[in-house]
């Protein structure tokens, strides 16, 4: 019934389509038929979660290059200012031994029992000594120690220097990488919007057709414990829109879902899908059960969660509700993990 009325559709749908241009990485014409259509919706959508997925960890790695950046930065105004701080104590100390050259001239020899028999007080000989010491630190090895010492510290300052170049090099290439993404992800939502406006088009009979409400979930059994509370929150969300990058409370996308449900059993699981993919026990398909997490795709950009050994409930695509669907009608499956028992 469903294909007889597709193709009923289809002029309908022809009709509707503009002569609009796609984009310069579209090089055919839009579909004109509602099987078209829809396939067409489903692959940009498709591709356009898959780049909301890279856009995320763009954005991860980018917030990562900038704390690096800021803490070389930090890093390397420190290091200038020990080298300065360094520079100013050997010069101080330079000033210093010349004034005590010049107290000293004509006094002798500038040892303890010189200063102690040419004193005609305590305080005298106290004065007297405490220069004589300086006057030795400040010569010969002493010297060198200090300018070693500015060498380290300068050698330092430039080293500082030199990793807060890089770090800030390494902060605009991922800044760059992340702003290319978006600007392709922008690109796929506007084709995106451009096919929803014909759908959108069509009459309110002829969209209940074509629309997919998804199970209703009767029927589900929580798990005991934790899990259960996850399992729940994640039903309890159904029907909220699909948003990129959304993780709530209003929207979310696949893996802010994920991420968002685990949260509530005290559990911190990764942003994006691919890395979530990484987490937990393997599980094969025969064997899964509420709570397991379903990717799909290679590379892996889409995730659900499985609410039996039957359905499972995901955020679809853009311009999609959470729902629940059978798990094996989502997409190809990748890996099956179990986080919590």
């Amino acid at each position: 019934m469903r294909r007889i009325v597709l193709a009923a559709l289809s002029a309908l749908v022809a009709g509707l389509i503009t002569a609009a241009p796609t984009g310069a990485e579209e090089s055919s014409e839009p579909p004109t038929t509602v099987a078209g259509l829809l396939g067409h919706y489903y692959d940009l959508s498709n591709q356009a979660e898959r780049v909301n997925e890279d856009l995320l960890r763009f954005q991860e790695d980018l917030e990562h290059k900038k704390a690096d950046s800021a803490a070389a930065t930090q890093r390397a105004d420190a290091a200038r200012a020990a080298a300065d701080a360094a520079r100013g104590r050997v010069t101080q100390a330079r000033d210093d031994k010349a004034r005590v050259d010049t107290l000293l001239v004509g006094g002798g020899d500038l040892n303890a029992m010189s200063a102690f028999l040419t004193s005609n007080s305590k305080d005298d000989v106290v004065t007297k000594m405490q220069a004589a010491s300086i006057a030795s630190q400040l010569s010969g090895a002493a010297a060198q120690q200090g300018r070693l010492a500015i060498a380290d510290a300068e050698k330092a300052a430039r080293d500082a220097t030199a990793a807060q170049i890089e770090a800030r090099k390494a902060e605009a290439t991922a800044q760059a990488g992340a702003d290319q993404v978006l600007r392709r992800r922008d690109e796929l939502t506007r084709q995106i919007t451009e096919v929803r406006a014909a759908l959108d088009r069509l009459t309110p009979e002829q969209k209940a057709i074509l629309a997919d409400p998804g199970d209703s979930g009767a029927g589900v059994v929580l798990p005991k414990g934790n899990l259960g509370a996850v399992v729940q929150f994640a039903l309890a969300q159904k029907g909220k829109p699909y948003l990129w990058g959304g993780t709530g409370p209003g929207a979310f996308d696949c893996s802010g879902l994920m991420q968002t449900a685990y949260k509530q059993a005290g559990l911190n699981i990764p942003r994006v899908s691919i890395d979530q993919s990484q987490f937990g026990q393997v599980v094969s398909r025969a064997n899964v059960r509420a709570g397991d997490m379903i990717f799909y795709y290679n590379p892996v950009h889409h995730v659900a969660m499985a609410i039996d050994g039957n359905r499972a409930i995901h955020a679809p695509t853009v311009g999609q509700n959470i729902r629940i669907a059978p798990i094996d009608s989502i997409g190809p499956i990748t890996v099956i993990r179990r986080v919590m028992n």
